[in-house]
Formats: structure tokens, C-alpha cells, sequence
């Protein structure tokens, strides 16, 4: 026992540690679920906002040949400016209001008695979504609709990269806060168990960061001891399938994992029985970011095995002196 590291047993239950932690956090889940009824946006028409390009068509002065069709981008406070009508208010209202809008303008001031406009988008940059971290295709994508989705923009993104975690993070801008409002979603829960109330709705001016999956580390009698990153929500047992296994000497009962406070930068030991885990006795452990499992030898296994080696070695000697 020289040297081993003294481990203090905690109650695992009373200490949440047979919980997944790396799950979507509630509050992340109610402010997903606040987003949803966004979704009726969805079945309205484009909304036009500042920064897209706009191409306004006028027939007669077509057919007169007095000017062909112009690209006018909005402002910042939704305006455009046509010749022979000046500003006009076009931000918030559909392609539909905008056409009606501009025919009603030069009608009643009398440039025209039936005019007939068309208008279309020919640039969408009112609404862009950034989207970095650990996805094939990182970048700003412009929308063409009201909104969207999680999903949607990860789908558009690539996807996830093989080096990905498991949650990603949405931030979005509030009127008033300097700090933005951060929804952490669990992509497990969302694309393999399908909890769809996590699939965020997504406006203009919104990320989505999806950072590098986290590792962890496993030591001592191991046969490949060393840091492993975790795709997803990982329990110790599993953490030490994933570095080989344990070695003959392993003390099974005596395991523990340190797991770091990054905030207070003290250290919790835990407590780990293999044996009783794997015997069903007791909860296995659900590891965190930076969380060090480490198994020590078992002096009696070692002396055993050392008694073992040296009878082997006298009767292979006897054998061969017979022989």
C-alpha cells in the first residue's frame, strides 16, 4: 500500500455522479423550447431585412425602354430609394407588400395610372448564421427564410467532424444584454434518441459553436494507459474497455477517479469498486471533462504472481535437469 494514493468513498448517488452530466442541462432545454413557436414564421413569406439585395422591375418603363431592371440593396433602418419615388420603408414586409407598395406609390402620385412591379431577392444577407467549431464545413450561410433550424444548420455545415463532441452550444444576441444567452444541446439526445423539443429554432445573428470532444484520461494498471477524447457520454467502465483493458495486476476495488473543479481548482477523489460495478452492487461512474480514472496494482496480485513465477521457474528447471 507504500505510495498509493489515498482515496476518501463518496456516496455517488448523493454526489449526482451516476447521472449524466454531459445531458442537456434544464434551463438549455426550457430555452430551446421557448424557441419553437417560432416555427410559424416558417409558413409565412420572406421577411425582407437590411443588407439584402433587392431586384425591382417596372414594366411600362420597360416596354418604353426608359430603364431595365435595378438591384438596390436595403439599409440599415429598412430603406431603399427608387427613382421618381424616393425612400420607401420596405423592412419587415414581404416581397408581396413590397410590389403592392411600390405600384400604390406611383400610382398616387401620379407617375403611372396601372403599374405593374415585380420584385424578387436576388441577395439574402439579412439573416446570417455562423456556424464554427468541429463541423466539416464551417462558416456564415445566409438563410433564405424567416428561420430555421438546429439541425437544419448543422445538416448545411456538413455536419459533424470525426473529432466533434457531443454538445453544441447556440448563442444568441439579446436587446439590452452585453453577454449573449447560451443553449447547450446534447446532440445524442437530439439526433440518436430524437428529443426534437432540443432542436432550437434559429433567427439572424445567431452561432452555433460545436467545440472538440473532450478527453479524459486513464492510468495506472492499464494496458494502454493515456488520454482518449469522448464523442459521447462515456461511464468509467467504459473509459477503461476503451484503453485496453485492465492489466493481471489491477486492483479492482480500489480505482478512483480525480475530477478537477476548474472554478474553485480543488480536486474530488472518487471512490470506484470495478468489482462491485461489475456485479451489479453498485452505479457506475459517469466521467467529465478532464476526469483522471486511474487503477492502481494489487500488491497481493503482484506477490502472488511473483510466488507463482518463481515456483514455475524451479519446476521448469527440475523439468529440463530430469529430462
Amino acid at each position: 500500500m507504500h505510495g498509493r494514493r489515498p482515496v476518501s468513498r463518496i456516496s455517488l448517488d448523493q454526489q449526482g455522479m451516476t447521472e449524466n452530466s454531459a445531458f442537456s442541462d434544464d434551463t438549455s432545454r426550457d430555452l430551446a423550447r421557448q424557441t419553437r413557436h417560432l416555427l410559424s414564421l416558417r409558413d409565412t413569406d420572406y421577411l425582407v431585412g437590411p443588407d439584402d439585395v433587392l431586384e425591382i422591375s417596372i414594366f411600362e418603363w420597360e416596354m418604353s425602354e426608359q430603364t431595365k431592371t435595378l438591384e438596390f440593396r436595403v439599409s440599415e433602418s429598412g430603406v431603399i430609394s427608387l427613382p421618381a419615388l424616393g425612400a420607401l420603408v420596405v423592412g419587415g414586409k414581404s416581397i408581396q407588400d413590397i410590389q403592392k407598395l411600390i405600384e400604390t406609390e406611383l400610382s398616387s402620385q401620379g407617375i403611372l395610372q396601372n403599374p405593374r412591379a415585380g420584385v424578387a431577392v436576388r441577395e439574402y444577407r439579412s439573416r446570417r448564421i455562423s456556424v464554427i467549431g468541429e463541423v466539416n464545413a464551417p462558416g456564415v450561410y445566409a438563410i433564405h427564410e424567416n428561420v430555421t433550424t438546429l439541425m437544419d444548420m448543422l445538416t448545411l455545415a456538413g455536419g459533424p467532424t470525426q473529432d466533434s463532441g457531443q454538445t453544441v452550444h447556440v448563442l444568441r444576441k439579446e436587446k439590452g444584454k452585453f453577454d449573449p444567452v447560451k443553449i447547450t444541446v446534447n446532440l445524442q439526445e437530439l439526433f440518436d434518441q430524437g428529443q426534437f423539443d432540443l432542436n432550437a429554432v434559429l433567427q439572424g445573428d445567431d452561432i452555433i459553436y460545436l467545440p472538440k470532444a473532450p478527453l479524459i484520461y486513464v492510468y495506472g494498471s492499464i494496458q494502454s494507459p493515456g488520454g482518449y477524447a469522448i464523442s459521447r457520454s462515456m461511464r468509467a467502465l467504459e473509459a477503461i474497455a476503451l484503453a485496453g483493458g485492465l492489466t493481471k495486476d489491477a486492483a479492482k476495488k480500489e480505482c478512483f477517479i480525480v475530477r478537477r473543479n476548474s472554478k474553485s481548482g480543488t480536486e474530488l477523489v472518487i471512490g470506484v469498486n470495478l468489482y462491485d460495478i461489475e456485479c451489479g452492487k453498485d452505479h457506475d461512474v459517469f466521467l467529465k471533462e478532464g476526469d483522471v480514472v486511474h487503477v492502481p496494482n494489487s500488491p497481493s496480485r503482484i506477490a502472488i504472481r511473483e510466488i507463482w513465477d518463481f515456483f514455475r521457474g524451479i519446476f521448469t528447471f527440475t523439468y529440463r535437469l530430469d529430462d
